[in-house]
């Protein structure tokens, strides 16, 4: 609220604040930078609420705000003489991780008994009028943090709001109401009721300025309960009707690279470089990025997994140049380089990233979540004062285990409320000491039962495990444990954990790891067939990659052949196809003939097939 106020101060005429029964002192706040502060007595109607804050305004134009946004207005052309009715201002949603949804909306209008709010969610002034009465202020800007996901979750309010839009839709069903429906289920991850919804909104009309978000909310609800093969036939329609426009060019990427088509992933992604971010302004609500820097990094994810460690570098400099504040940006730089040195990839760092504190600590912050030693560079580097949970890992990364176990010992009261690795703390700790008195004393404030914690005592005596139905609790912090012992390269151990389970699924998670730290002869030691099909299925397609990337190509395709005949899909395909690529141009062209065959939508695969005939 405050920040928000402070941002109009001194550029508005008046403020007007409308109380709707906050307890959190709001209004005292509120007071500080005006007199004109209502209460109204909510009635689960936000039109109504804004359109009572209308009747209090007595200068000539309205500029409306949330108490979670801030005003920008880089040009001060909010002190110009304003001719049209309406005006549309780009609000720039953050997301979080330097993620950001940009949209245009009428804020500001002329203050006339004529102009009301519309709707009791998702409130708008109506905006089906002449094009002359419109206006649009290019450099006056909104920027609203409320739409982080962690925000929207936490704001409890779900239900609320499903039961506004759902009165509402019964009393005057409309495209926008539906549209809105198929937001609250998207948030509530009820893709297939979203998806009713976004079709119910798109058959009310495709003239509206939201259609195209609702195209590709459609796509995403699709890609979601795995109908790619539609998600996609909507977007190369979206591609047509909104040329040169990146976001449809972007979410089809999405879709190709879950679907496991990463080639036709990457042309989409390089469609979206060619179209860049001109014409975003076109869309009424656009994802920063999808033109440039999120399309860079999405290539540069896809060239590290075809082994192009070149290329991804260089996609990735390009992205971190036009937004350094993206931390997904961060997360792939960090697994170009998974095995390197934490004290030259820190200065690598420092050459890469412009300095700002705010940006450094965010980077730190993100270290912290994603558990990486190189957290402790950033720490020495600053002199920063570490305090608890951060110092428990940070002494892990030292080496100094009894200080580690001290300093949980000392936070008793909140350890295992305020350290979102606190399981993991545990467990590293317990393999480094050869105690498991820890587990014993606090295990039970772990997400671990009870079986899953005798399970681990018994491999910290050095006993062969039994086999264990491993929940998904339970692989997240096994593959957590084996991440940490090859960060910190404490490599015995990677030996202890391998030789104290022969449960296959837990050494794939070992291979896995191993694998992508570029251990692959030792990966491929670890695997252990079993008896369940789709399980070896992903065994055989870790060994043939880790097999193909040592050059062992005849190795590699037999564990492919064993794959393909449990499951005969795009990536054992693909696998077979990458082999044979430039040596054996007969066997190349077989493969890509049968893999058209069985993916027809591939335009890569077709593109590739005409040129192998050839």
């Amino acid at each position: 609220m405050e920040r928000c106020l402070q941002s109009v101060q001194g550029i508005v005429d008046e403020i007007i604040i409308v109380d709707t029964g906050s307890t959190d002192g709001t209004k005292e706040i509120a007071r500080r930078y005006t007199n004109k502060v209502y209460d109204f007595q909510w009635i689960n109607d936000f039109a109504a609420a804004r359109n009572f804050a209308l009747e209090y305004a007595t200068s000539e134009y309205i500029l409306q705000l949330d108490a979670d946004e801030v005003l920008v207005d880089s040009k001060k052309e909010l002190q110009q003489k304003f001719d049209k009715d309406f005006y549309y201002l780009r609000i720039k949603n953050d997301l979080g991780s330097g993620q950001y949804l940009s949209h245009q909306f009428i804020r500001l209008f002329r203050n006339s008994p004529d102009i009301r709010y519309q709707g009791a969610l998702h409130e708008q002034v109506p905006s089906n009028f002449e094009i002359e009465r419109y206006g649009y202020l290019s450099s006056v800007g909104i920027f609203h943090e409320g739409y982080k996901l962690h925000l929207v979750k936490s704001k409890q309010k779900l239900q609320r709001n499903l039961n506004i839009l759902m009165k509402e839709i019964k009393e005057r069903p409309t495209a926008f109401a539906y549209y809105n429906l198929g937001m609250q289920y998207i948030i509530e991850e009820k893709y297939h009721d979203a998806l009713k919804a976004l079709k119910k909104s798109y058959s009310y009309g495709s003239h509206y300025a939201f259609t195209p978000k609702v195209i590709l909310d459609i796509m995403k609800c699709l890609q979601n309960i795995g109908q790619y093969q539609e998600a996609i036939k909507v977007g190369l329609d979206a591609v047509v009707l909104y040329e040169g426009v990146p976001d449809f060019w972007y979410q089809m990427g999405l879709v190709y690279t879950e679907w496991g088509l990463i080639k036709d992933a990457q042309a989409c992604f390089e469609q979206c470089l060619e179209i860049g971010e001109e014409n975003t302004a076109r869309l009424v609500q656009h994802y920063d990025g999808t033109g440039s820097y999120l399309a860079q990094g999405k290539l540069a994810e896809i060239h590290l997994i075809l082994d192009h460690h070149e290329q991804a570098l260089q996609y990735i400099l390009q992205a971190v140049k036009a937004s350094p504040d993206t931390l997904a940006l961060f997360d792939i730089f960090l697994s170009i380089y998974p095995s390197a040195n934490k004290e030259e990839l820190f200065h690598t760092i420092s050459s890469i990233w412009p300095f700002s504190s705010q940006r450094y600590i965010e980077l730190i912050g993100y270290l912290y979540h994603r558990r990486n030693p190189l957290l402790c560079e950033f720490l020495s580097y600053f002199e920063m004062e570490v305090v608890y949970p951060v110092s428990v890992f940070s002494e892990i990364v030292a080496g100094n285990y009894e200080q580690a176990r001290s300093e949980i010992l000392n936070n008793k009261k909140e350890a295992s409320e305020q350290d979102p690795h606190f399981a993991h703390n545990l467990l590293f700790l317990s393999l480094a000491t050869n105690d498991s008195s820890l587990l014993e004393e606090w295990g039970g404030d772990t997400p671990l039962s009870s079986k899953e914690l005798k399970w681990f005592k018994k491999l910290l005596d050095n006993k062969i495990a039994e086999e264990i139905s491993a929940s998904k609790t339970f692989q997240a912090v096994w593959k957590q444990l084996v991440i940490d012992a090859i960060q910190l390269q404490k490599y015995e151990y990677i030996d202890l954990l391998i030789n104290a389970t022969n449960q296959s699924e837990l050494r794939l998670l070992i291979a896995e790891c191993l694998q992508s730290f570029g251990f692959d002869d030792l990966a491929i030691q670890v695997l252990v067939e079993t008896n369940n099909r789709q399980l070896n299925y992903k065994i055989y397609l870790v060994a043939a990659k880790s097999l193909r990337t040592l050059g062992a190509t005849d190795d590699a395709l037999f564990y492919l052949e064993k794959a393909e005949q449990i499951k005969k899909d795009f990536s054992v395909m693909f696998e077979k196809w990458q082999i044979y690529h430039g040596i054996d141009k007969k066997a190349e062209r077989e493969q890509l003939q049968i893999m058209h065959d069985s993916y027809p939508d591939s335009n890569w695969v077709n593109q590739a097939l005409k040129e192998a005939s050839f």
